[in-house]
């Protein structure tokens, strides 16, 4: 990184309304919002992109570079915890980092909600107008998280966090991560291990060549029978043509899927009508704090670049 900076510009994905919100920081000196229609479209006459990728889009990727970029443009900062989604050329010259933790406590707090959904057997439980569904738990009890195995692939800010609501639940907690480094309460283990244990098996790992498929036919067949799997990372993580015979096949047992591949999933896809499926649109992350937890590392590595330091989550 070059020396301290001061007077900073700034050119944004989120509308004209947070200009003012980002103008405000003492490092900067002008900020404006652009066109969303020219999305990748970007300015070379700037200090500092804030870039948000549009999830719709798959073909962000493959856009053609800006006439002159990086020109002017020394810090890119990635509003999303991931860095996939935006053009190969975004870090060719400027700093990068992303915003990775800040949707870390909205994403536990959906997962903890879809496992104990499947326990609970909600909303099928719910009583509308008479007492029938209590009746047939004498014979088949609710579920509980209490003492079950919850397994973790991968185990960044959005892994740890969930690992520390499953453990006040009583789970014990499992993972398979790429780098050996502990986690408080996790117990690492082998890929296999991970398959054969884990009563709910959360995908919680950025999406990489090594990681694309990686829950595809071979890995299902070898995961415990009726296994609950939960999708907050990268649809693209799972075979979906494999997971729909797993399903079909009783092999998993329930399936919770905040990502999909393809995403967005097109009317008519298997997968909608596919047994005990639930379907969320990419939403894990909402959260009122969400917006506020990025703004605050904006603001905190914006100060960090004007005096010439290293950057929260740059990407290296």
């Amino acid at each position: 990184m070059t020396g301290p900076a001061t007077g900073l510009i700034v050119a944004h994905h989120l509308g004209p309304a947070a200009s003012g919100l980002i103008a405000a920081h003492p490092a900067v000196t002008a900020a404006h919002a652009i066109d969303l229609d020219r999305r990748w479209d970007l300015p070379t006459d700037v200090d500092v992109i804030f870039a948000l990728h549009s999830a719709t889009d798959p073909t962000a990727h493959h856009v053609p570079r800006p006439a002159g970029w990086p020109g002017r443009v020394r810090y890119v900062q990635l509003a999303s915890s991931g860095s996939d989604g935006y053009p190969d050329w975004l870090g060719n010259g400027p700093v990068v980092a992303s915003s990775a933790g800040t949707s870390a406590p909205a994403i536990a707090e959906f997962v903890l909600t879809a496992m104990l959904m499947v326990e609970k057997r909600l909303p099928a439980m719910i009583a509308h107008g008479d007492w029938t569904p209590q009746s047939a738990l004498v014979a088949n009890p609710l579920g509980t998280l209490d003492g079950r195995t919850l397994g973790l692939l991968g185990v960044g800010e959005i892994g740890s966090r969930v690992a520390a609501l499953a453990a006040a639940f009583g789970m014990t907690v499992i993972a398979h991560r790429r780098r050996p480094a502990p986690v408080a309460g996790v117990t690492l283990v082998a890929f296999d291990d991970l398959l054969a244990r884990s009563d709910h098996l959360v995908l919680a790992a950025p999406l990489t060549p090594e990681t694309a498929g990686m829950i595809g036919t071979d890995a299902l067949a070898r995961v415990k029978r009726g296994v609950h799997l939960v999708n907050v990372a990268r649809g693209q993580l799972v075979d979906t043509a494999a997971l729909i015979a797993a399903l079909a096949a009783g092999q998993v047992g329930a399936a919770s899927l905040d990502v999909t591949d393809p995403e967005p999933l097109p009317p008519g896809h298997p997968l909608w009508t596919a047994p005990n499926v639930r379907i969320t649109p990419h939403i894990a992350w909402s959260s009122a704090k969400t917006p506020q937890r990025i703004f605050a590392l904006f603001a905190d590595n914006l100060g960090r670049f004007a005096r010439g330091e290293r950057l929260v989550n740059q990407i290296d």
